[in-house]
């Protein structure tokens, strides 16, 4: 008895389960998995797919000059089968094509299993991520940071870029783009806020954090780098911040919300999860504030060193204290009663009526990048030593207090840091 459409459209999604499972369970049986993935089984779906064509192409309504007769075409149930068995087919081999190059590039398995995920479900989506991971280990790898660093000013030559915390910091970049696209294409909003606008934020801020712990990090001397707390600000960094993004973006593509979501228990782990995650990460400053103030630190200018210092230690612990006072707020990240449509400052989103405790999030956690470029242009202001670091204290000190008053200020209900 010939198979109904039904039947078949079962039978070629338990073909390509079976290519998928090979490829995420047996990926080093290069015999049998490639065989099955690469060959045997798209090879059947293509089968499957001109049998098709061929008995129901002479029926076919519609076309592929405009998307109106394509949707037409897809109106007929064969053909929407065939088209289905064609994403099937090319997907699988698409799978096993991307898992023999990582392997040839030595990317680990467990790093392709969410990318084969991808691509089973989202094809394309799939294909992008297999190639911003490969550009990643190739950054990390080769000598492109040195050629990079060759073209720099004189004056930044001697730098040097951790690998693995540039290619994050680039992967982090490189997802702005498409984030920034969907946030021009994208009409919907979350709570009045166009969703893709928070997503892009973090983004941006995770691809300068990492950036910069890639640039201090080897300051901080080879013994320590070679400690369990150098070791510490590589991949316990890396992946949960970049799990965060990834899940913030996922949350914003539903129109759900990633921090505070409470509406199933679902939502009220993966928000623990976060929290745990972002503590791992934001203690990484305080660490690396520890290496550079030891006596074995790569030489620099005391003013140098000194606002490294101090900017580290300042994020960690108002990034610590903050991120605590925010993730136990029963109301969100605004204190006080929010009016219905309040005004806020463009893009960073923060109320200019009520009391928003992001404000000093912000400046607790971007103080390593504040401090440090202070520091570095009272270096090239001014030679003397004891000055210079005696206006960096000033200033580091205006800038721990700006920084608590905001968060006292939002505490209270005001806005910024209690004038406005």
């Amino acid at each position: 008895m010939p198979f109904s459409l039904d039947d078949a459209f079962a039978r070629a999604n338990q073909l390509a389960v079976l290519g998928w499972l090979a490829l995420i369970l047996l990926p080093r049986w290069r015999g049998l998995s490639a065989a099955l993935a690469g060959w045997l089984i798209p090879a059947l779906l293509s089968l499957g797919y001109a049998v098709l064509i061929a008995v129901h192409w002479h029926d076919a309504k519609g076309g592929f000059s405009s998307l109106d007769s394509v949707a037409a075409l897809f109106a007929s149930k064969p053909l929407l089968l065939a088209g289905w068995v064609h994403y099937l087919a090319f997907d699988l081999f698409l799978g096993n094509w991307m898992l023999r190059r990582s392997q040839a590039e030595a990317i680990p398995h467990w790093l392709m299993l969410p990318v084969l995920l991808a691509t089973f479900l989202f094809g394309p989506f799939g294909y992008l991520a297999y190639l911003l991971i490969e550009a990643c280990f190739r950054l990390a790898r080769e000598d492109r940071i040195a050629r990079f660093q060759a073209r720099l000013p004189g004056w930044l030559r001697d730098l040097e870029f951790e690998p693995r915390l540039t290619a994050a910091a680039c992967a982090m970049a490189a997802l702005a783009v498409p984030t920034a696209l969907a946030w021009l294409i994208d009409v919907r909003q979350f709570h009045g806020v166009d969703t893709w606008i928070k997503p892009l934020k973090f983004e941006i801020s995770v691809a300068v954090y990492l950036l910069t712990l890639a640039v201090v990090l080897p300051l901080a001397g080879e013994r320590f780098r070679a400690s369990w707390a150098g070791r510490y600000i590589v991949w316990p960094v890396i992946v949960p911040i970049i799990l965060e993004v990834l899940y913030i973006a996922w949350r914003a593509s539903r129109l759900e919300a990633s921090h505070y979501n409470r509406d199933d228990w679902l939502g009220i782990a993966l928000y623990a999860v976060m929290g745990i995650g972002a503590v791992i990460f934001t203690v990484a400053p305080g660490l690396l504030a520890y290496g550079l103030a030891r006596r074995d630190a790569a030489p620099m200018p005391e003013i140098v060193r000194w606002s490294l210092v101090v900017g580290l230690a300042l994020t960690c612990v108002f990034g610590l204290a903050s991120g605590a006072i925010l993730s136990s707020s029963p109301s969100g990240h605004y204190v006080g009663a929010v009016p219905q449509a309040h005004p806020t400052i463009p893009f960073l989103g923060w109320s200019l009526t009520v009391g928003d405790l992001r404000v000093a999030h912000f400046l607790g956690l971007h103080a390593l990048q504040i401090i440090p470029a202070v520091g570095l242009a009272l270096r090239l202001a001014t030679r003397r030593s004891r000055l210079g670091l005696l206006a960096l204290a000033t200033v580091s000190a205006a800038y721990a207090a700006v920084t608590a008053t905001a968060l006292v200020a939002a505490l209270q209900g005001r806005p910024l840091l209690g004038f406005g």
